[in-house]
């Protein structure tokens, strides 16, 4: 096994083992990990296209429709038609779907923290080098998905 199939390894083990709390934690909010991906998509950009939530999330159009249509009868999501084309629809975060993400971000930097108590100052050390290498990749990925991003 070389190193790179290694990693690839040990970061899904990482992922099984966390993934218990994370459905945990969106559980009490009645929410699947999806609706949860689609929130983060909005929070991240200002006002996408539904047309631009399907293509980031990879799913079709008429899925991520159905999705959001959810998000909006719990008031989480708000929608409008494009002054620019009537055809689109632009999606911003409700007060409430706001308040939900950030309530997700403090449960997630609190579960963060609980997994990094369990390392010494230099384990920590070194796995905060090795994230931030992580996630400079994954905005090359994600730049490389969505250049407008």
């Amino acid at each position: 096994m070389n190193n790179r199939q290694r990693l690839a390894e040990l970061l899904g083990a990482m992922q099984r083992d966390l993934m218990p709390s994370v459905v945990r934690m969106h559980e009490d909010d009645g929410l699947t990990l999806l609706e949860v991906l689609v929130l983060q998509v909005v929070d991240r950009r200002e006002e996408p296209t539904i047309k631009q939530v399907s293509a980031l999330i990879d799913r079709s159009v008429s899925r991520t429709s159905r999705i959001i249509e959810r998000l909006v009868r719990r008031d989480l999501v708000v929608r409008r038609e494009d002054e620019n084309d009537r055809r689109s629809r632009r999606l911003r975060l409700s007060d409430e779907g706001s308040a939900l993400i950030g309530r997700m971000r403090e449960l997630r930097a609190a579960a963060t923290c609980d997994l990094l108590d369990h390392l010494d100052d230099e384990e920590r050390s070194t796995v905060m080098e090795a994230m931030e290498l992580l996630a400079k990749a994954a905005r090359r990925v994600r730049d490389d998905r969505d250049p407008t991003d």
